[in-house]
């Protein structure tokens, strides 16, 4: 939308249904497939299942380590599941969301996603320690992550497990250094994006305590007062946590990375939450 010159896509397209853009193959078997809209899926209020909270999913990971995941493939174990909610009712965070938005990009364009990540973001921010994998090979020093996969106390090296991402969600390898490059440029110096986009981009929905979603943003830490909630993402993979947060009315930007996995539960998750609102509470009051 930033480019509508060459993507074709309008402001107008939040509104329309992705089964405009999808084959009826997918919309028709998707829990609300023909009922919800870009926008919907970019601010999470579809009801559509998220895939990575089926065990079917994970058992199919396990199975096959190093298979390499296709966008309809990882739809499949969601397809004629009950909606969790109608469209539009409320927010609950889906990966099969960002899915969908990524197979929308590349149906509108004919283009991959990856290619335009690159040739609108990572590019031009000179984001050069940057990765999407399995798009791009990963140099040898990324850090290896980790994961109670047992769930018996002992943390197992999961790095080699592909859990889907590079589908619109997850996959994303980089270094501070980078992350706030783009942090920087998109809510601090604000030359990333048009101003139009980014107020867009900045109209937040339903409440997803405690989160609240804007198109491809989300507001994190609403439950603090006002001044203390920042703007960002936050990411999760079955080896990785990663949390990139501008708060404005602070000037603190938080950039979160830990190489083991807080997305499932495990004995050590709420270790690290507690790290987290440590960190918050020293840099922000």
């Amino acid at each position: 939308m930033e480019d509508s010159v060459n993507t074709g896509m309008s402001y107008k397209d939040l509104n329309t249904k992705i089964n405009h853009w999808l084959p009826s193959r997918v919309t028709n078997k998707l829990p609300n497939g023909n009922e919800v809209t870009l926008g919907q899926c970019m601010k999470h209020e579809t009801g559509i299942p998220d895939i990575i909270e089926e065990d079917k999913f994970y058992l199919a990971v396990l199975n096959d380590p190093n298979k390499k995941w296709g966008p309809e493939e990882l739809l499949e174990f969601i397809y004629d599941k009950t909606p969790v909610f109608a469209p539009g009712d409320t927010a609950i965070y889906s990966n099969t969301n960002t899915i969908l938005v990524s197979m929308v990009i590349e149906a509108q364009t004919g283009k991959k996603h990856s290619d335009l990540l690159k040739q609108y973001i990572l590019n031009p921010l000179g984001m050069q320690h940057t990765y999407y994998q399995p798009h791009d090979e990963l140099p040898n020093e990324v850090a290896q992550g980790y994961f109670d996969l047992y769930n018996n106390n002992t943390i197992v090296n999961v790095s080699n497990l592909v859990t889907g991402a590079g589908n619109g969600y997850g996959g994303i390898y980089s270094n501070l250094f980078d992350l706030y490059k783009f942090i920087n440029a998109l809510l601090i110096k604000q030359t990333l994006l048009k101003p139009q986009s980014l107020s867009t981009m900045r109209t937040y929905g339903k409440t997803d305590d405690p989160n609240r979603y804007g198109y491809g943003i989300m507001k994190k830490f609403i439950s603090r007062p006002p001044d203390q909630q920042g703007e960002g993402h936050s990411g999760r993979d079955l080896g990785y946590t990663a949390n990139l947060f501008y708060f404005q009315n602070k000037g603190v930007t938080h950039i979160f990375l830990i190489n083991y996995g807080t997305d499932s539960d495990s004995g050590l998750k709420q270790v690290f939450k507690d790290f987290q609102e440590e960190l918050l509470n020293i840099t922000l009051n």
